[in-house]
């Protein structure tokens, strides 16, 4: 029987690895899960270390004021590592912890396989150069990161973008005239992410009420955080907390405020056009500046190197100027259309379905047969 490590950190991550663990259970249903995941990992064959809302944070800061409860989380990975028991490491994006335990696996001869590559590509070269040391496998899904890791000696495969495997991503895209008059704001996934931008939510809310008072606005929150937050939200007429799924909200809505992260590439191949925000503390923002090399931070705009979703980060991100991005992007129908299109080219360079299914054949043939 074998015993697979697998750790996810996110909403998106639980997902992917979830899909990934569903292919491998068909290929040998005695495997054996531990780690740490969310609610779609709990219902497969899986024993969670600790609750992914616990590991679920971002930037610098906000994980330095979390360092004991990190390091302690690392002891024990690090002793049912050391235990012999396990077969293999997984890791599921989630850097800057999979990194650490990939050490750790790395000093004991356990083999380590990397789904979603982190995006060193931003970071520099040294941070490229101490991951090649660590991985036997690296499986990316953006087809420009196969050269990239591969130049670095990693053995490295491209094998399509896993959201490309949900039935959604395979649907027709609506035009404008086929949406609904809808704007959807989602403030994120994390809960500091959501304390960081609420407040500017309501207050862009209320600039776009003024100004297309005929809208239906819908504000997405995470189910396991919904009741946490929604007393927060600005609630009237045309403003509500929505109860459907933020996949078919982003096919069906005329355009979106996103903040930064995977759902721009789900808005980006739903064919939602939006404008990406994000708010941080200041301390996260000037180390983030110091270290990622890269004049965007969305993944479409990184993707085409072009501003093709506007950005309004920290003092950018005010309830007037999001406000202003959305009015300008349905109010121009040449622009709306040109910023479809890119997408569409984009949904086109990923690949087609089967991403889970190939990565869990490419592990399982190389590690666990």
């Amino acid at each position: 029987m074998k015993k697979v490590l697998i750790i996810a950190g996110d909403p998106s991550g639980d997902l992917h690895a979830s899909n990934l663990m569903k292919e491998m259970i068909k290929l040998d249903e005695d495997i054996q899960f531990v780690g740490i995941g969310g609610d779609q990992m709990e219902l497969l064959k899986f024993s969670s270390i600790v609750p992914i809302s616990e590991v679920s944070v971002v930037g610098f800061w906000e994980v330095a004021k979390k360092v004991q409860f990190f390091q302690s989380l690392l002891q024990k990975i690090g002793n049912i590592i050391r235990s012999g028991q396990i077969d293999l490491f997984i890791a599921v994006d989630f850097p800057g912890f999979n990194q650490r335990i990939a050490k750790i696996a790395k000093r004991y001869g356990v083999p380590i396989a990397w789904y979603i590559a982190p995006q060193l590509w931003a970071w520099g070269e040294n941070r490229a150069k101490d991951f090649s040391k660590l991985i036997d496998l690296l499986l990316v899904v953006f087809p420009f990161e196969l050269e990239y890791f591969q130049n670095y000696g990693i053995q490295t495969q491209w094998v399509g973008h896993p959201l490309l495997d949900l039935e959604i991503f395979h649907q027709p895209v609506k035009t404008y005239d086929e949406r609904k008059k809808r704007i959807i704001l989602m403030p994120g996934s994390r809960r500091q992410e959501i304390k960081s931008h609420l407040s500017l939510i309501n207050k862009t809310v209320k600039s776009l009420s003024q100004e297309l008072p005929d809208f239906q606005y819908e504000i997405v929150l995470p189910p396991h955080l919904k009741y946490e937050f929604s007393r927060e939200v600005h609630l009237n007429s045309n403003t509500i907390v929505s109860n459907e799924m933020s996949h078919q909200l982003m096919s069906s809505s005329l355009a979106g405020l996103i903040k930064t992260g995977t759902s721009n590439l789900e808005a980006a191949l739903l064919g939602l056009p939006f404008s990406m925000f994000y708010k941080t503390s200041f301390m996260t923002y000037l180390i983030g500046k110091k270290v990622i090399n890269l004049p965007y931070l969305s993944i479409v705009n990184i993707i085409f190197n072009d501003n093709i979703v506007p950005e309004l980060i920290q003092k950018e991100a005010t309830g007037e100027k999001l406000a202003k991005s959305i009015i300008e992007i349905i109010s121009d129908r040449e622009r709306y259309d040109q910023i479809q299109n890119k997408f569409q080219i984009l949904r086109d360079t990923l690949g087609s379905s089967g991403a889970s299914k190939k990565v869990a054949n490419l592990i399982y043939s190389t590690f666990l047969k």
